[in-house]
């Protein structure tokens, strides 16, 4: 254990020093690492992925974006009873996170990097696992721009372009339901109720406003046209302009 702390001792001014030439955090030691195996307890082996704190407050938005997006551990955030649990979980492990909450351009630019993201990208001769591991990076990018605290410092305009986004994505993915299902759709249509709020008057008049705060709340639903709904809604809500 001394050994792994006093590499990441050194490693520390070595990342700093690089950060006006865009200094990043690609994980030193990852799980399954001898340095990784070497330290016997659990919650201590994760703050091993944890980023130095000098860092953590220079490194820019945009680098932070994918050292969060490459935590090596995310797939944890499948191991909770819904997926903001297992967000929160995550969270609560990783810095990385708890930073990338407070930048005030989180959110523009995990949109820069999910305009990219293809919901028809998958091959469909390839393996389940293979698509499973891309219908989660969806999921995985979703669920974190769908956090409050990254919503709520998108501007009007980011705000509108991120809405449109996930509409015509959400679109791509029902056309192929029978590989994304409820469990694929639901972080899309998360962003957009959790964004729109209290606009979903139709929604919120036809499944009622249970319905709709367990979902925004914690993801729970019984019916995809619950989704489709919310779909509905915010598409009309963009076209008039509210």
């Amino acid at each position: 254990m001394k050994k792994i702390i006093l590499f990441l001792l050194l490693a520390i001014p070595i990342f700093s020093f690089a950060q006006n030439e865009n200094a990043t955090w690609d994980y030193p030691i990852k799980p399954g690492s001898k340095e990784w195996l070497d330290v016997s307890d659990f919650s201590k082996r994760f703050e091993l992925l944890n980023i130095p704190e000098p860092l953590l407050k220079r490194i820019s938005t945009e680098e932070l974006v994918k050292s969060c997006l490459n935590y090596p551990e995310y797939r944890l955030v499948f191991t909770r009873n819904d997926l903001q649990l297992g967000y929160d979980f995550i969270r609560s492990m990783f810095n990385g996170f708890v930073e990338l909450e407070t930048r005030p351009d989180a959110g523009k630019e995990l949109m820069k990097v999910y305009a990219g993201y293809k919901p028809d990208g998958f091959d469909l001769n390839s393996t389940d696992v293979s698509i499973g591991e891309f219908m989660s990076n969806f999921t995985y990018i979703e669920i974190l721009i769908a956090q409050t605290e990254i919503l709520n410092k998108l501007n009007p305009g980011d705000s509108r372009e991120m809405l449109s986004l996930c509409s015509q994505k959400y679109k791509q993915k029902k056309d192929r339901q029978q590989y994304y299902g409820g469990i694929g759709l639901q972080t899309t249509a998360l962003i957009m109720a959790r964004q729109q709020g209290k606009k979903l008057i139709n929604t919120k008049m036809k499944h009622g406003d249970q319905k709709i705060n367990a979902f925004i709340t914690n993801l729970t639903f019984n019916d995809i046209s619950l989704l489709d709904d919310i779909v509905m809604e915010n598409d009309k809500i963009l076209s008039d302009g509210l």
